[in-house]
């Protein structure tokens, strides 16, 4: 009787062991499935697709073990503490890499998914990096970050030293940056001073200020009430997320007020909490909205065509969206601030090749 007792809870334990392991085998095959997220769903034909997800070093490297050393003092592997906090600003330089401004690190982290690594660009003693927000690359590779709290753009060079900072004592709040490299100036948002800096990226020297600040519940055009992030599209007009205006600002390449659009409201079109812009190589605009959870595609004219993403934690959806940026391929980058910690979506545009079937696209 004992023995068949015996052969009975061992026969139990090697079913649940058997089970375990077969629902662990399941779950990780359903999260190394590819994820086939396109917008609008079918029958529509699709024009934006889901790529990827990251959030730590490992998404781009693999999962690290531990050397003994880190086992016995219970630190975890250098690319393990690499992980995304509260990403806000993102940019993509010419070999792909993926740069996240993180304020929570006070760095800007560093993807290379095809070297299959990852790194963290900070500030030293004599430009350091407190409170980084916006990214923007010049014509010359550098890169600039927009200091929030320290009041300056921090230029990193292409190796990843801090090399020069510019605006100190100019600056109240810089957040959103912008390069128009064939006219060889910086846009820069100061969210206090209401105002967007334009500066000579050849010498750094202060060339003129676009807007000021609006007068409440008037929004007269051209000026602000807290500008957060910038874009600008191909025949050089600057794109302006006027934030607490509840609204995106367009100006010409001298500054001139153009147009607006958006408005405070929840149908499509309107804005609640307008943060990252961008836009694409057919001038189509994309604005994301932290309250909505998701992006939105404008015409150039401002004419809504398009929103992706809803609230939650799953592939397409976002918890707190902050910054977007898109590359030459039409590639699109959105940050989110989540609690559980930051994450990094990205998204492709499917452009319509000329001369191809209606339904043709890129890959």
């Amino acid at each position: 009787m004992k023995r068949s007792v015996v052969s009975f809870l061992i026969g139990l334990l090697a079913a649940w062991d058997a089970g375990a392991a077969s629902k662990k085998e399941k779950n990780k095959a359903q999260a190394a499935a590819p994820v086939d997220l396109t917008w609008p769903g079918p029958p529509a034909r699709p024009r934006i697709r889901f790529l990827a997800a990251l959030s730590s070093a490992e998404d781009v490297s693999g999962k690290v073990k531990p050397s003994f050393v880190e086992r016995m003092s219970g630190r975890s592997p250098l690319r393990e503490q690499l992980r995304l906090r509260k990403p806000y600003g993102v940019a993509v330089d010419q070999r792909n890499r993926i740069y996240i401004a993180d304020p929570a690190q006070r760095s800007v982290l560093v993807f290379d998914r095809e070297a299959r690594v990852a790194t963290a660009w900070k500030g030293n003693a004599q430009f350091p990096l407190f409170l980084p927000t916006s990214l923007a690359f010049d014509q010359h590779g550098r890169l600039l970050v927009s200091d929030s709290f320290a009041g300056q753009v921090v230029v990193f060079d292409p190796a990843g030293k801090p090399v020069a900072a510019l605006g100190k004592g100019i600056f109240m709040r810089p957040a959103g940056l912008v390069v128009n490299p064939r006219r060889r100036r910086l846009y820069a948002a100061d969210i206090k001073q209401n105002q967007v800096l334009v500066f000579n990226i050849e010498d750094f020297k202060l060339h003129s200020r676009i807007g000021g600040k609006s007068t409440a519940g008037a929004f007269e055009p051209g000026t602000f009430s807290g500008p957060t992030n910038l874009a600008l599209d191909s025949r050089e007009r600057l794109y302006v997320t006027d934030t607490w205006n509840c609204r995106v600002q367009v100006f010409d390449a001298e500054g001139r007020f153009v147009r607006t659009f958006g408005e405070q409201g929840i149908r499509p079109g309107k804005f609640v909490r307008p943060k990252g812009i961008a836009v694409d190589s057919e001038d189509h605009i994309y604005v994301v909205d932290a309250e909505f959870n998701n992006f939105q595609i404008f015409t150039p004219e401002g004419q809504p065509l398009l929103f992706v993403g809803s609230m939650g934690d799953q592939p397409g959806q976002f918890l707190l969206p902050a910054g977007l940026a898109i590359d030459r391929e039409d590639r699109i980058y959105v940050t989110e601030q989540r609690l559980s910690g930051g994450r990094l979506q990205i998204f492709q545009y499917l452009r319509e090749i000329p001369g191809a079937g209606a339904g043709a696209k890129t890959p």
